[in-house]
């Protein structure tokens, strides 16, 4: 056998065995959570405690809910590009509202760049208040690219809540790439606007009744992973973070997802 012939069967079974071991999945940490417009229970400032959550947990993605950028004594407050910078992560903020002060909106934080971003306006009745969709491309590692998404649903009405669930769900739903999503959707499980990520998504709390809305009653879970249903992905754990009881009137959420 020729020295060209048994290098060619030589690599062509390094690939095979390459090939046929069980690939590692890719994990990341993704958190949610409403921060009250930066102002704790007191409704005193605390970007500096929401920074030591976010710090303590270490997620590579964040999904921020209730978010500010303000002007004070002439001075704009970014929360979100004050949180970017002081954690070296990559922003992006969605505006749903303005006021002759300012904005208020959602955000995302990422260990990654976005390779595009996307903002979309949700539907309500009239008088209600304005709501947005935001998402993020993100390519995390070689061959995996996916849609981090974040949205905060009209907690006045529940006619507008699942008017907005129907309507994200009927955006994503057909996603090429893999989507997850961190929401403030202000229902609870057995709730209308619940029903319409049932069939599509993987609840990462998985039928978990932790509460997540601190001021309200066991039960009252109303911020929520949702993943995509899809073979290349899964939620591997959740967690309701409760050590910070004070920081907001939400309690934050974390759930590791893998990719294959």
């Amino acid at each position: 056998m020729s020295r060209v012939v048994l290098l060619f069967l030589t690599i062509i079974l390094s690939l095979t065995l390459y090939a046929s071991r069980p690939r590692r999945p890719v994990e990341i940490k993704v958190m949610s959570f409403n921060i009250r417009h930066g102002t704790n229970r007191n409704e005193e400032p605390n970007l500096r405690e929401i920074l030591e959550v976010i710090r303590e947990n270490k997620p590579e993605l964040v999904a921020l809910q209730a978010v500010d950028s303000l002007v004070d004594s002439k001075k704009v407050q970014f929360q979100l590009r004050q949180l970017a910078v002081q954690t070296g992560m990559h922003y992006m903020y969605a505006v749903a509202d303005t006021s002759e002060n300012g904005t208020q909106g959602i955000g995302i934080l990422s260990e990654w760049p976005f390779e595009n971003t996307q903002v979309i306006r949700l539907p309500g009745t009239p008088g209600a208040d304005p709501k947005v969709l935001s998402c993020g491309l993100i390519t995390a590692a070689r061959g995996l690219t996916f849609r981090f998404c974040n949205a905060r649903l009209e907690y006045a009405s529940v006619i507008d809540r699942a008017l907005q669930a129907a309507y994200i769900n009927q955006m994503l739903v057909n996603s090429i790439q893999p989507v997850v999503i961190g929401m403030d959707m202000g229902a609870r499980p057995n709730e209308q606007p619940y029903f319409s990520f049932r069939k599509k998504w993987q609840d990462a709390a998985e039928g978990s009744w932790f509460q997540t809305w601190n001021e309200g009653l066991p039960g009252d879970r109303l911020d929520y992973i949702f993943v995509l249903m899809n073979s290349r992905v899964r939620v591997k754990n959740y967690k309701v973070i409760r050590n910070h009881p004070f920081v907001s009137d939400h309690y934050p959420i974390i759930a590791t997802v893998e990719f294959w």
